[in-house]
């Protein structure tokens, strides 16, 4: 009977036990968590481990990166990169040409002409901060579409002013195409005297400017300035003088020794002309301004005493051209090569006991050495005017 009473008494002690030895582990606990804290207000990891007690293992806690104080360390000012000076460069180079006059005339009707060769100007005009509205023709659309077939160097230009046309009209408000209704007869424009007839895309470009500068208020969104008269003014450009070279003078002899066709120049390059259009336009009461084909320098002073300018980037080190990289190859090569002997190879070197290569040839293609009867051939074909008949398989020449 004792046995059976001892029993229970035992279970109920040792759960008593039990019970007693989890409450205080769980008031060491939350004495440990109020001492510590919550652990993302922690600053250091020897306040937890302090809060923890002895009984705790010593192990390292969160590592919490501290910022630098600005008032307890004064850090030592950064040195700008070389490409943060570029872009300071850059911006107050503009900020340079913005303080100029800000604008040319209220109202810039642009000719084809300053499309192909002052394309720089358009760019001037289509930049933030400046005020003129430029009207494009249409005419000077059709004239695109007509030069830009082809791979020659007119041909090129009309393609990239296209793109810089098709990235600036609808994203800037300043850069206008003309409308359809927007041109005077060619019958209402009183002329002083009377001339010849001018062709038919000189007629519509003058009837465009002609229209711009008769309703200048519908086309301005600002009021115009109350002291002065908003300007409509016709911008041309007349072809540079290499240009003009490169039409006038055949093209230079390829490096294929097969002949080519001869160049045939442009039928729509005389809508380019700049003076033809400032002859009508001044007979038409529209004022002209003629710009240059070349951008400005940046730096006209900038340079270094050889005369050779810096590269646009304002790397000092590097030179924009080649020159000097040239010259100190071709003295390696002279000191390397041997003195009246070496091997003759296929590029007709200019060491010394090495021929050189003919002077008709173009410059950096002298690859092959070709045949003197080739060269006449090729001459020949360059000419306009020479007819070659091309030989059948098997059919032979006159003798």
């Amino acid at each position: 009977m004792a046995d059976v009473t001892v029993a229970p008494n035992k279970i109920a002690m040792s759960r008593a036990l039990g019970a007693a030895f989890l409450n205080h582990q769980v008031e060491q606990l939350e004495k440990s968590v109020h001492t510590a804290g919550n652990w993302r207000e922690r600053r250091s990891p020897d306040n937890w481990r302090a809060g923890a007690g002895d009984n705790k293992r010593n192990f390292a806690g969160p590592k919490v990166i501290q910022r630098r104080r600005e008032d307890s360390v004064e850090g030592r000012p950064r040195q700008p990169s070389p490409k943060m000076e570029r872009e300071h460069e850059r911006r107050d180079r503009r900020s340079e040409e913005g303080r100029g006059p800000q604008k040319d005339a209220d109202i810039v009707v642009v000719d084809a002409s300053v499309l192909i060769h002052g394309i720089y100007h358009l760019k001037k005009w289509s930049r933030d901060g400046r005020e003129e509205v430029v009207i494009v023709p249409l005419e000077a659309l059709n004239t695109l579409d007509l030069l830009k077939k082809g791979t020659s160097a007119l041909a090129q230009r009309a393609r990239a002013a296209s793109r810089i046309l098709e990235a600036q009209v609808g994203t800037n408000p300043r850069i206008r195409v003309q409308r359809d209704d927007a041109f005077v007869l060619w019958d209402d424009i009183p002329f002083e005297e009377h001339t010849a007839t001018a062709p038919e895309w000189v007629r519509r470009t003058i009837c465009c400017a002609r229209w711009e500068l008769e309703h200048v208020s519908e086309e301005l969104e600002k009021d115009p300035s109350p002291t002065a008269k908003p300007r409509v003014v016709l911008a041309v450009v007349s072809p540079p003088a290499d240009a003009q070279a490169e039409a006038t003078n055949a093209a230079p002899i390829s490096a294929s020794p097969v002949p080519l066709p001869a160049p045939q120049p442009n039928r729509y390059e005389s809508r380019l002309s700049a003076p033809l259009v400032s002859r009508w336009a001044a007979k038409a009461g529209v004022d002209v301004i003629e710009v240059t084909s070349a951008p400005p320098h940046p730096h006209p002073h900038a340079g270094n005493s050889n005369g050779n300018a810096d590269n646009v980037n304002g790397n000092k080190g590097r030179r924009s051209t080649d020159g000097g990289r040239r010259s100190n190859e071709e003295e390696r090569g002279t000191k390397r090569a041997p003195a009246g002997r070496g091997r003759r190879n296929s590029r007709g070197g200019s060491h010394p006991g090495q021929p050189r290569a003919p002077q008709n040839m173009a410059a950096g293609t002298g690859l092959v050495e070709r045949p003197q009867a080739v060269m006449t051939m090729m001459e020949m074909v360059t000419q306009p005017n020479r007819v070659v008949r091309v030989l059948a398989r098997g059919e032979k020449l006159d003798p």
